[in-house]
């Protein structure tokens, strides 16, 4: 019978794929960002650029400028938003040399510095973007009230100015429609919960980012605390509903695993939709422990370099027609997919 982890450690691997905490900030003197003249807008990118660069390597992205495939690329990667790039007249991101942090300038607050961890670590997060944070206050005054705390374009942010949130694997709550049974208790506890993109995206294969919404009259430590408990609590009810898959009908689901398995490592061709719906499968596989994945980060990074454009981008950039990606794709597959996935039964276990 498969088995699922019972430590808090294993299954917090297998639930939460990665961490990120957002700060939004306004620059004193300046409006807000649906307000700024092109001269002002051109102003608070260089005074933010000016002062990231004495903190780290960042590169400058004008995103008016760039190409529509390099803005999609830097949104699947999650280091810019849509609302960015519908901005893109006024608006600019700065990247760390590590990929790991990024400032969108002139998004719907003059900064939203946020810092994406793989896996699990709200603490280390929150350590990483407020060092950020506490380099461009320095020489950068933001628009800050002693009763309100920072002035953001949206009240939802008044307060600190944080967001922390985790992108949840939940195919169990999923399945039976627990989500939809939690959604007024999480409301009611200053969360939410979207999709793959943030606000306004739908969830893509199980997953699900859940943040705080509520930020005025509490302290970043608080919204740390509560974030983390209810990320414990949701992985603890998700490891309960994969059992209850298990217990239902554990072979239809071992079935249906190593069945998408068998055709992603077999195929000549494969379509990006055909490969995003066996990969959930996999995924589902090794949550349910039909498979072992010895390191989630390097399979959570596989899948998230499979996106369409990161793709393309990264290995097939000159391809002239949709089924030489395919090809290629197919052959990427068989050959990387064995080595992150192994059957539990093939590995001894």
């Amino acid at each position: 019978k498969a088995m699922i982890e019972a430590d808090s450690a294993a299954f917090i691997e297998t639930t939460v794929t990665s961490t990120r905490v957002r700060l939004a900030r306004n620059l004193f003197g300046f409006p807000f960002p649906d307000k700024l003249n092109p001269a002002q807008a051109k102003e608070v990118v260089r005074m933010v650029g000016y002062e990231l660069n004495h903190l780290d390597e960042f590169t400058e992205y004008d995103i008016g400028k760039i190409g529509a495939e390099e803005a999609t690329l830097l949104q699947e990667k999650h280091l810019i938003s849509p609302d960015l790039i519908r901005r893109k007249e006024v608006s600019a991101a700065f990247i760390s040399s590590d990929k790991d942090v990024s400032v969108m300038v002139n998004e719907e607050d003059h900064l939203r510095e946020q810092y994406i961890l793989k896996g699990y670590d709200l603490y280390k997060a929150y350590e990483r973007i407020s060092g950020i944070d506490d380099g461009i206050a320095r020489s950068v005054s933001f628009a800050y009230d002693e009763k309100l705390g920072y002035l953001t374009a949206c009240p939802s942010n008044l307060g600190t100015g944080m967001r922390a949130s985790v992108m949840m694997f939940l195919p169990g709550l999923a399945k039976y429609k627990k989500l939809e049974e939690l959604l007024p208790s999480l409301k009611v506890n200053g969360l939410t919960v979207r999709g793959v993109f943030g606000e306004g995206t739908a969830a893509e294969g199980y997953s699900y980012q859940i943040s705080n919404e509520r930020t005025l009259g509490y302290s970043e430590a608080d919204i740390l605390s509560h974030m983390d408990e209810v990320t414990l609590n949701l992985a603890e009810l998700e490891i309960r509903a994969r059992e209850r898959m298990l217990e239902e009908d554990e072979t239809g689901y071992r079935d249906m695993c190593l069945r998408a398995y068998g055709a992603l490592t077999n195929c000549a061709l494969l379509p990006v939709k055909e490969l995003t719906a066996g990969m959930v499968k996999v995924k589902l596989g090794v949550a349910l422990g039909f498979f072992r994945a010895p390191d989630m980060v390097r399979l959570n990074d596989f899948i998230a370099n499979m996106r369409p454009v990161s793709f393309k981008m990264g290995n097939c950039p000159d391809a002239k027609d949709e089924r030489t990606c395919d090809l290629l794709r197919a052959k990427i597959v068989r050959k990387i997919l064995p080595d992150l996935v192994r059957r539990a039964d093939e590995a001894g276990e």
